[in-house]
């Protein structure tokens, strides 16, 4: 699914650009790169119980995918549709670190984001729409 399949693009949501890399991430994705913000089920009862995580992929499989939605025309960061609504408007920065010669992605998100999403207790800042 893309913005353009359910009639969106990151400009119409409400702080659909919100969405930063810090300038050692810029310079560390690669050409052919993206960076996916994947939902990862918790519980079998509960369809929306989940936790989020950031991987590196190639841009080829993102277009491929229809469960991926972009979040930001800037760079090309990608959120499962699953993860989209608890994501998209809020602030995000992501950076990249070099650990033993490998580039390390992630994001400003709580390490509990998906569960605090889905109760409704996410930390100021992070409430949807919600600015730091």
């Amino acid at each position: 699914m893309r913005f353009c399949d359910i009639g969106y693009s990151p400009g119409d949501v409400p702080g659909g650009e919100a969405v930063q890399l810090t300038q050692a991430a810029k310079s560390e994705l690669h050409p052919g790169e993206a960076l996916v913000f994947d939902w990862h089920r918790v519980a079998i009862c509960c369809v929306a119980a989940g936790e989020v995580s950031l991987r590196r992929t190639t841009t080829r499989e993102t277009a491929r995918s229809q469960a991926l939605v972009r979040l930001t025309d800037a760079a090309p960061v990608y959120a499962h549709r699953r993860a989209y609504s608890h994501l998209a408007g809020i602030p995000l920065t992501i950076d990249c670190r070099r650990r033993l010669g490998l580039r390390h992605f992630r994001s400003d998100l709580p390490s509990d984001f998906g569960l605090r999403a889905i109760f409704g207790r996410l930390p100021a800042g992070h409430a949807q729409g919600g600015s730091r």
